[in-house]
């Protein structure tokens, strides 16, 4: 706990150490040719869907619960890009909220916010928390996940391929998802 305690501090000083700073410094104008051409900004959003396995003590005490190591998602992802460059670049923010568990009759809520970055070719990495809630036991985790995948061409639309891994008391868990992008 110390150390997501620690990561926050670190980006709550790096948010706002910037403005601050640069409020107070005036920096010299950059050559039009070497300044980075920003787009508009796009809200893509879509369905996801997938599983997650959890490993350790969690998939132990699933089992004793009488409840699969494996279960499905279905959700939906809102994403925001917050800087698009002509270089196809680009910085996100993501939230993906899930229902897991359905298949077990349960049900898994789970939210995570994801900050990530996008190249030219649709590769992508990403890292944020996870707040999951299973109100039948009356519990919640949270985590930190760690995702990796591609935005890849299908056609006319767009599919993401996602796989991810959430850092969490009890051992890991491991989601893959897909879906498309409505946009």
């Amino acid at each position: 706990m110390r150390i997501v305690t620690l990561i926050l501090a670190c980006a709550a000083s790096a948010t706002f150490a910037g403005p601050l700073y640069s409020q107070q410094n005036t920096r010299p104008a950059v050559p039009e040719d070497k300044r980075a051409v920003q787009l508009p900004r796009q809200q893509l959003a879509g369905p996801r869907f997938g599983f997650t396995v959890f490993t350790g003590d969690v998939a132990d005490q699933r089992q004793e619960a009488g409840y699969e190591s494996l279960m499905t998602q279905f959700g939906w992802q809102f994403e925001t890009q917050i800087v698009s460059l002509e270089s196809a670049n680009q910085a996100l923010m993501e939230w993906i909220f899930l229902v897991g568990g359905l298949e077990q009759n349960e049900t898994n809520l789970s939210l995570a916010w994801i900050t990530g970055y996008r190249v030219e070719g649709g590769l992508e990495f990403g890292v944020g928390p996870n707040f999951s809630v299973n109100p039948k036991h009356n519990s919640s985790t949270t985590s930190i996940q760690v995702a990796a995948g591609a935005t890849l061409p299908f056609g006319e639309m767009y599919v993401p391929v996602n796989f991810s891994v959430g850092v969490a008391r009890g051992g890991p868990r491991m989601t893959a998802l897909l879906g498309w992008i409505v946009g």
